[in-house]
């Protein structure tokens, strides 16, 4: 059992679930046809996450179709890892850093 002193060494982990809206608002700078993949039926969104503590996002999506492009200052795709119908794309989006989970199955 923790006492008061051991709680207060504890880092406070603050995370926010992300609507539908803000995932694409922060996915859009680096994912040109965003809208149409959407409308398409070839992006699904299924969770988002922003951890307050280190201002990072965390994104799901389900998809069958991606492109993805580093096109402003603030925009990069920092690595790509694929194991098993499944990538994990790490970037800044407007200057946003984010790891995308993609399922591809």
């Amino acid at each position: 059992m923790l006492n008061n002193k051991n709680k207060k060494n504890m880092p406070i982990v603050l995370n926010r679930d992300l609507t539908e809206k803000e995932t694409w608002e922060i996915i859009k700078p680096v994912c040109r046809e965003l809208y149409e993949l959407v409308n398409e039926g070839n992006i699904q969104f299924v969770s988002g996450m922003h951890n307050v503590s280190d201002g990072t996002y965390k994104i799901n999506l389900k998809s069958n179709r991606l492109h993805f492009a580093s096109r402003g200052l603030k925009d990069s795709i920092g690595d790509i890892e694929y194991n098993h119908g499944k990538i994990r794309i790490g970037l800044r989006s407007n200057g946003i850093p984010a790891n995308v989970f993609v399922d591809l199955t």
